[in-house]
């Protein structure tokens, strides 16, 4: 037999902190060293000018276990990226490690920091923010000072005391012309120079530290002298003045005769973003102008990578004007006369010396072969319909139109006139007025025996004219009619009359009770007749008990009165009864209610009557036989009187 015991949360405690004790001892005890502190110093300042000589100390403070060597190994690290060229390897019991940098510069700026690692522990120093001011004034160079425009030269851009990484930049005046890298301390790049004058170079370039971005003075100025291209062009147009559509005009372009011979050069003739003539050296442009050619000319001379160019504008009067085309009337109804007409309104009376040729078409095809007034009149009709344009000519000068569409309206066709959902007695319902064709906008009107009762506009396409109205007798549904016109000048055009069914909503139903209630015996089959005055069949007929809220049967029929069987009836199906019939008239026309009670059936009365009789009889019987059997004979004769008396009785 044995016994557990729990242990106390005191003990648990102690004995954790026993184990952990141990293995903290045989971890120190495996390692043997103890890393307390890493400190970087930089000597002599954190902030130096540049080409001081500066020194960074990591030192290492650390505990050994007796007897122990261990082996000290040092990183250094600029901008939190180890520096291999400041990697200490391990060596024996050496507590710090020193980092040089020899003639600091700008590059050198950042933010460090060390590490230590002994026996595989390590640990990293503070940081130190090291800041070396002061650049290196650049220095531009140039292989020419003389070019000639477009030519390019070759600069040269040094700092080369500086290391690292250097953006440089160019600049001709105050424009930047080259930016670039380079991790040599220069950059060389071709500059080319335009336009004849002296161009002032200069150079500086960026260094970004750890820190910040720093930039360095600016280079001396170089001059540059560009001698200038004499290529500008010049343009001549003849004639220049007075110039009519139908006037021949020759362009000319020319340039130096020093460089019109060179392969090199390239003379062309531009109008806006079109090249006329991409060869002008020895030629001219020739063209018999027209309006379309008025604007500014450009001649426009290259050679290598110099372009110059000249302008010049010239003005082209209208011969005449461009024709305008014109439709009157504006609105035509099928068979209707319509006119065409086509004219130029100015024209420059000192040059025609011929008439104006017109000529109408419709969908480019020539309606006016043979005739040139610039007239054309037809009668509107399907075949009219279309895009007419006209030209206006004079001599090989032709001018056209803009196209004009032209269709001609359509007279509005007889309206159908019908109804929209069921037309109910007494209720208001609403009839649609439509026709199949006629243009917009279509006068529809609603008339009630020839006599105009509401209005309506078509505008829109798939429009149709809806009016509401209301009937009090079946027959006056014949007395619509609707009327549609869309031409002023021409009679409305009027539908048929309005032909729709109406429903005559239920009216007053009544229940009858078959046989009459007072006769209704159990077992008997009974008749329950729902019936309606006037009524548009379909009927709803529906049953119903007062003390049921659901109806017993419904029926849907076309006749006005329909019946609901109660059959075999018993003492429950007394009660009280009443039904209601409804069409789509949508109104519920409710009985009168019928009570009755079911009687007992005539052959249980009978019976109950038969044994009673009976039971008398017997009784009356026995009576008689005890007194015979007391009183004798006398007796007995009493009793045949009894007996005479009841048999009368039954009888």
């Amino acid at each position: 037999m044995w016994v557990s015991r729990q242990s106390s949360p005191t003990c648990v405690h102690a004995s954790l902190w026993a184990v952990l004790a141990v293995l903290l001892t045989c971890t120190e005890a495996q390692s043997g060293s103890i890393i307390k502190k890493v400190t970087l110093s930089v000597e002599p300042a954190e902030e130096v000018e540049c080409g001081t000589n500066l020194t960074l100390t990591c030192a290492a403070d650390a505990s050994h276990a007796s007897g122990v060597q261990p082996a000290y190994s040092y990183s250094f690290f600029k901008d939190y990226k180890e520096r291999e060229e400041a990697l200490v390897r391990p060596s024996d019991n050496v507590e710090r490690a020193v980092y040089s940098i020899r003639n600091a510069r700008a590059f050198h700026s950042g933010t460090y920091q060390c590490k230590v690692v002994i026996d595989g522990q390590s640990r990293k120093s503070n940081t130190q923010e090291v800041v070396v001011t002061g650049l290196q004034t650049p220095v531009l160079t140039v292989d020419k000072t003389v070019v000639r425009e477009g030519e390019a030269v070759s600069a040269t851009c040094r700092a080369e005391e500086e290391a690292g990484l250097l953006v440089f930049s160019i600049k001709d005046g105050s424009e930047e012309v080259y930016r670039g890298e380079g991790d040599r301390g220069h950059v060389q790049q071709l500059i080319s120079l335009h336009q004849g004058r002296t161009a002032k170079l200069t150079c500086s370039y960026f260094i970004a530290t750890g820190i910040r971005t720093l930039q360095s003075n600016v280079s001396g100025v170089v001059s540059v002298v560009v001698q200038e291209l004499d290529i500008t062009p010049s343009v001549t147009v003849l004639p220049q003045t007075g110039v009519i559509e139908g006037d021949n005009v020759n362009i000319m372009c020319s340039v130096n005769p020093h460089y019109k011979n060179l392969h090199a050069l390239s003379l062309q003739l531009m109008k806006g973003t079109q090249i006329l003539k991409s060869n002008m050296t020895n030629s001219t442009y020739s063209k018999d102008v027209v309006a379309a050619d008025s604007g500014e000319y450009e001649c426009s001379a290259q050679l290598d990578n110099v372009r110059k160019a000249s302008f010049i504008n010239l003005t082209v009067r209208e011969l005449f004007s461009q024709p305008k085309v014109n439709i009157l009337p504006s609105s035509v109804f099928e068979g209707q006369q319509f006119n065409v007409s086509c004219h130029s309104e100015n024209f420059a009376s000192e040059r025609i010396r011929e008439d104006v040729k017109y000529s109408i078409l419709r969908n480019d095809d020539n309606v006016t072969l043979g005739q040139f007034r610039g007239e054309y009149t037809a009668v509107a009709g399907t075949k009219t319909n279309g895009n007419y344009r006209c030209s206006a000519q004079v001599g090989h000068i032709i001018k056209w139109s803009t196209s004009e569409p032209f269709k001609a309206k359509v007279l509005v066709s007889r309206p159908n006139i019908s109804v929209m959902g069921n037309v109910v007695l007494g209720h208001p319902f609403q009839i649609l007025c439509v026709s199949k064709n006629g243009s917009l906008p279509i006068n529809y009107t609603l008339k009630w025996k020839h006599i105009d009762v509401n209005h309506s506009v078509s505008t829109q396409p798939e429009h149709k004219a809806v009016f509401t109205a209301i009937i009090h007798s079946e027959a006056e549904i014949h007395n619509f009619m609707c009327g549609a016109q869309n031409h002023n000048l021409s009679l409305p055009v009027t539908s048929a009359a309005l032909s729709a069914q109406v429903i005559v909503p239920v009216q007053k139903s009544y229940l009858t009770v078959v046989p009459t209630p007072e006769d209704i015996a159990e077992g008997h089959d009974v008749y329950l007749i729902c019936s309606i005055r006037r009524g548009t069949p379909p009927i709803t007929f529906k049953w119903y008990r007062s003390d049921v809220e659901r109806p017993l049967y419904s029926a849907v029929l076309s006749t006005n009165s329909s019946s609901h069987t109660l059959a075999d009836v018993q003492k429950e199906n007394s009660g009280t009864y009443y039904c209601e019939a409804q069409n789509y008239g949508n109104e519920r026309a409710f009985s009168n209610k019928v009570t009755f009670t079911v009687n007992m059936a005539r052959w249980k009365k009978a019976l109950i009557i038969g044994a009673c009789l009976l039971i008398v009889t017997l009784v009356v019987s026995f009576l008689l036989i005890r007194y015979r059997a007391m009183r004798g004979k006398r007796e007995t004769a009493v009793e045949l009187s009894v007996l005479q008396a009841l048999n009368q009785m039954t009888q």
